[in-house]
């Protein structure tokens, strides 16, 4: 009985030291400074409006719309925009708030739905 009782006492102490070489190992990990944060805010919208599909044929070519900031004041600096539900996206470029967006190989029956991402 002696024995056993032995046994699992030098596998316990085992297992402890062990998990203190683990955590020894672990402490010695040094991390470079950096900044990194969490914050909140306010995220606002933009108004997605005068949406026009430029069509040829079977194929939707482009389309175009404006983005208006829903308070005013704030253009977007950044467009994209999916026709797909957002499997595939495509770039769009501006002229003042009007937005055209290159989407040429998407048919007019495989387009689901327009999705717009706008960043400032």
């Amino acid at each position: 009985m002696f024995k056993r009782s032995s046994r699992v006492l030098l596998v316990t102490l085992l297992l402890f030291v062990l998990a203190g070489a683990t955590y020894a190992f672990a402490a010695a990990n040094t991390v470079d400074t950096s900044y990194a944060g969490d914050g909140e805010g306010v995220v606002k919208g933009y108004n997605v409006t005068n949406i026009h599909y430029i069509v040829n044929g079977a194929d939707i070519d482009s389309v175009t719309f404006s983005v208006v900031d829903k308070d005013g004041g704030l253009t977007a600096t950044d467009v994209k925009a999916s026709l797909d539900g957002g499997t595939t996206w495509s770039n769009c470029n501006t002229g003042g708030n009007g937005w055209t967006c290159n989407t040429s190989g998407v048919t007019v029956l495989s387009a689901t739905s327009l999705r717009v991402i706008a960043v400032q």
